[in-house]
């Protein structure tokens, strides 16, 4: 287990803690808040949650980078 480190917000994080702006992470590509020590049953909660989250939080900063 474990994957890409992100956020409350989904985000991905960079090695040194900081997020990569733009890039949202959720379900099996995601380390998520257990990192490498997730329950299997807590997996598609997991998905479930994060992936709203994810999409939620693309689409706050898909709307704050478009161009009018």
């Amino acid at each position: 287990m474990g994957g890409i480190l992100i956020n409350e917000k989904a985000e991905a994080q960079h090695q040194k803690g900081h997020s990569i702006p733009g890039l949202y992470a959720a379900g099996e590509t995601a380390g998520g808040i257990h990192c490498k020590n997730r329950l299997a049953g807590n997996s598609l909660v997991d998905c479930v949650v994060f992936g709203r989250v994810a999409g939620n939080s693309a689409a706050q900063y898909a709307k704050s980078q478009a161009k009018l």
